[in-house]
């Protein structure tokens, strides 16, 4: 019934069961964004009393020409500015697709890799994926609760992915966020930073960090692909494990399934 809608009003329900769902999850409203991303001083004032609780670097892929790579490093660049030196408060959800808003041409940003439905397109803000796969890794190993995440529809790369199956995650303004929250009684401070090759992140915070945590990803099965040119799909498991210092044993407290299409 859903197919046969004319895509605005698609679209209009899409985002009005966005707005639901930021109220349930209790993101802070818009206009107190700004609020949270401190300037470079006061971050740097805060992270001198802050210990690296976590870091994720994450190689930025080369496939394709020379304008889609220079596309894919102008919106991974343009979307850093919205996220570095985020601060996260105690008991607080982060959003990756409100803070950074729809990714349009208005905003900025330009066209790049996507994979819709099984296949590598082109779309504006095209590449912040790679931001999402990077941001989920750092908030998974970090203990930070996970409230939603997609993985990709396909695995595009093969032997040559820059990530272990079940701990990609795609973003998709409307339809696929990366949302969290901080389960930790300290503020957190997000950073980002892009090189030449990689894409780096950290989240600090005071003292130790609060949790040890031990990630498992299990392929489940192999799905064979159509021809000898494909690649094969995956159904994975991912699990994590956390352990506080006053406990004896590890405790298990996420699951979630990645389902890979041949291609």
């Amino acid at each position: 019934m859903l197919r046969r809608l004319p895509a605005p009003l698609k679209r209009q329900l899409r985002l009005l069961g966005c707005g639901a769902i930021a109220r349930w999850r209790r993101y802070p409203f818009r206009h107190s964004l700004r609020s949270r991303q401190l300037a470079e001083a006061a971050a740097a004032s805060f992270a001198t009393q802050c210990t690296t609780w976590q870091a994720i670097s994450t190689p930025i892929p080369e496939r394709g020409d020379a304008s889609t790579c220079a596309n894919r490093r102008h919106n991974l660049e343009l979307a850093i500015r919205s996220l570095n030196n985020r601060l996260i408060l105690p008991g607080e959800a982060f959003s990756l697709s409100q803070q950074l808003g729809e990714p349009t041409e208005a905003a900025g940003y330009r066209a790049g890799p996507v994979f819709v439905k099984g296949h590598v397109l082109k779309d504006t803000g095209g590449g912040l994926c790679l931001i999402a796969t990077n941001l989920y890794q750092l908030f998974l190993y970090a203990g930070c609760r996970i409230l939603e995440r997609h993985n990709h529809s396909i695995d595009a790369y093969g032997e040559d992915r820059f990530y272990a199956l079940g701990e990609d995650a795609a973003i998709a303004y409307s339809t696929k966020d990366l949302a969290v929250r901080n389960p930790f009684n300290n503020r957190m401070l997000l950073r980002l930073r892009v090189d030449e090759h990689a894409l780096h992140s950290e989240i600090l915070g005071p003292g130790p960090r609060p949790v040890q945590t031990l990630i498992q990803s299990t392929v489940l099965e192999r799905v064979p692909p159509a021809s000898h040119q494909q690649h094969p799909g995956w159904q994975v498991s991912t699990s994590r494990f956390i352990k506080q210092p006053s406990w004896t044993t590890w405790r298990h407290d996420y699951r979630c399934f990645s389902d890979y299409q041949p291609c």
